[in-house]
């Protein structure tokens, strides 16, 4: 594109005669091709392709040419303005006015032009005309002026007398110049888009593979790189067949929408990886010209639905792990009262999961689109449970914020708010909470107004509230107030009915997590683990199981896996014989389904709540109940 532009320049010099030309550029700020402040010109961005063009003009007509920059330095030049290429021009120049006149001007006699006055070289300068001209990119853009000047006389008249002809050559080379700075910064412009492409390929967390037309692989992104374990250049040109099994070019050709899944294999270092793909076409002008596979590894993908599927599930009634008959009970009566705003009160120790149950009932209730705020009673110290619960006003202690803060009464107003450990809060706040249950009024520390709340109030504790009232560390009158609805969850060790559905879920859960294996305990590590008391109940049991598929080598959990706790429970070292009987996780989920099915009955209404028990869709128990042989038992 250069040697053609500057050929064309040429064949127009050669129609317009010898003579002597001047050419002042100048570009101004505030357009697309530069930014003011940078102290870089547009015309330095090309410098060399200028150049060229000035020697390209002197050689065809026989002109001294300069080019000036935006900050009046002459950037480009022959002759004796080669020699002051870096040499920077006054503001009483010729230059430095042309840049506010932005229209073509002849300059017929320099020493009478009030332009020229000021001029630091006025008095040794030898021009005498000149043709300026405007340059615009586009039709609106000012960037600068173009200047041609004659030296002697026959080249003055001869630019007064062809002065259309001169403006015309004037505008040609403005186009010329204009253009090769629209392709430059076109070039910066794609050269950014680039890497700001890049950039996001290489932040995608899934491996990115781009192929061709032909099936050659062009460009894997850094992920695809980790996936794979190779550097881009080791693969990038080589066929996509050679590298993956479970896809070919015919597969990828023959596509009937824009993209499919597709499980591929990779082998590297000995070992078959496996991804899950998913290939999507590339068009350019409704044609296809190549592919972009995405991959993620299957253990990566096991990960992530386990954890969306955990999440979809944690804070619903089905998320609720137990098929004994006191915790299906307490699940239906708390479907029941969860439409109402009574205010519940759930008792159990640590460990029983009586968060969960809060959240569960705020989830089936009217107000599950509004916000759920639960706060620890026994976690905040007493001199800051006030402001935490009630918010304060501008001022009311040292340190508080300038505009205030609310409390979490407020920041529940509309939805729920979970009251833990209610047995550890100050009899002095306990006044305060049994106002907000008597007429949903709060009033912030410091605050004289009092504030309308709408809330539900589920509160919690370990603690025997009845035995704290009898010896006056807790008032009557709240715990009959927040005691309208109340709940008692057993601790696992009055629930073992339960022991085998939670380990089996635990464990599948620890799989998608650690991506193991585990099939399941031995029944001497299953029979230690029930004669186990779990005095953190739930929570301690599922921590047991994290420790022992992290710790577990093997497929079968032994009692040599067991935390040291649990083991001190074992009586005698199990024998050989016993150590091999492995109850696997598929016998678990057997024993629970027809556990299940046989309390709530084999009906379609049995099938939902023991479904619902279980912590799973009815579709899964329908499709587990099949794939288990389990409809000729039941």
């Amino acid at each position: 594109m250069t040697d053609t532009r500057i050929e064309n320049a040429n064949a127009y010099a050669s129609y317009l005669g010898k003579g002597y030309v001047f050419i002042s550029l100048e570009i101004r700020g505030g357009n697309s091709l530069q930014k003011k402040g940078t102290g870089i010109s547009s015309l330095k961005s090309v410098q060399g392709y200028i150049q060229r063009v000035a020697d390209a003009f002197a050689a065809v007509l026989d002109f001294e040419v300069a080019i000036v920059d935006e900050y009046l330095e002459v950037t480009a030049g022959t002759g004796k303005y080669k020699d002051q290429i870096g040499i920077i021009y006054g503001s009483g120049s010729i230059s430095y006015h042309l840049q506010y006149t932005q229209k073509s001007f002849l300059l017929s006699d320099p020493r009478k032009c009030h332009h020229c006055q000021n001029c630091n070289l006025r008095e040794t300068c030898k021009v005498m005309a000149g043709l300026l001209y405007p340059i615009k990119l586009g039709d609106k853009v000012f960037v600068g002026t173009i200047s041609l000047y004659a030296f002697d006389q026959t080249q003055k008249e001869n630019l007064l007398k062809d002065f259309d002809k001169f403006e015309t050559f004037l505008k040609h080379l403005v186009e010329l110049i204009a253009g090769k700075l629209n392709e430059m910064e076109l070039f910066k412009q794609s050269k950014k888009s680039a890497e700001q492409f890049n950039t996001l390929i290489n932040s995608v967390r899934e491996g990115i593979v781009a192929v061709d037309y032909q099936g050659k692989i062009t460009h894997i992104n850094r992920s695809a790189e980790n996936l794979l374990m190779v550097q881009a250049h080791q693969i990038n040109g080589r066929l996509v067949e050679e590298i993956f099994s479970g896809i070919t070019m015919s597969t990828l050709l023959n596509m009937t929408k824009p993209y499919i899944e597709q499980d591929i294999f990779y082998k590297a270092r000995q070992q078959t990886v496996h991804f899950m793909s998913t290939i999507t076409e590339v068009k350019y002008k409704e044609e296809v010209s190549g592919f972009v596979i995405s991959i993620r590894s299957i253990g990566e993908m096991r990960k992530l639905a386990g954890r969306i599927m955990r999440e979809e599930r944690k804070y619903t009634f089905d998320g609720i792990l137990g098929q004994s008959s006191v915790i299906t009970e307490i699940k239906k009566k708390m479907c029941r009262v969860a439409t109402t705003d009574s205010t519940v009160l759930i008792t159990g120790e640590s460990g029983t999961g009586k968060e969960l149950f809060a959240r569960a009932i705020h989830q089936e209730s009217l107000r599950k689109n509004a916000p759920f705020i639960a706060l620890n009673c026994g976690s905040i110290p007493e001199n800051l449970l006030e402001s935490e619960l009630f918010g304060y006003e501008e001022g009311a202690f040292t340190g508080a914020r300038r505009t205030g803060k609310p409390g979490k009464f407020e920041l529940a107003n509309g939805g729920t708010i979970f009251l833990d450990e209610i047995g550890d809060m100050p009899l002095h706040l306990q006044v305060k909470l049994l106002r907000v249950l008597q007429d949903f009024t709060i009033e912030r520390v410091g605050g004289t107004k009092p504030l309308v709340v709408d809330v539900r109030i589920i509160a919690a504790t370990n603690r025997n509230l009845e035995e704290m009232i009898q010896t006056k560390q807790f008032r009557s009158d709240l715990y009959y107030r927040l005691s309208v609805i109340p709940f008692h969850i057993p601790p696992l060790r009055e629930r073992k009915e339960d022991l085998e559905l939670l380990i089996h879920c635990f464990v599948e859960k620890y799989n998608l997590i650690l991506e193991k294996n585990i099939q399941g305990y031995t029944n001497d590590a299953l029979a230690l683990m029930s004669e186990y008391t779990w005095p953190g109940n739930v929570r301690e049991l599922e921590n047991a199981i994290e420790y022992s598929a992290n710790i577990c080598p093997d497929f079968v959990i032994d009692v040599n896996y067991l935390p040291d706790r649990i083991l001190k429970y074992l009586p005698t070292k199990p024998s050989a014989q016993h150590q091999v009987q492995i109850r696997s996780i598929a016998d678990l989920e057997k024993n629970a389904l027809i556990e299940a099915i046989t309390r709530f009955g084999p009906g379609s209404r049995g099938k939902e709540n023991a479904a619902r028990s279980l912590g799973m869709s009815r579709s899964t128990l329908y499709r587990k109940i099949k794939e288990m042989g389990l409809e000729i038992q039941i």
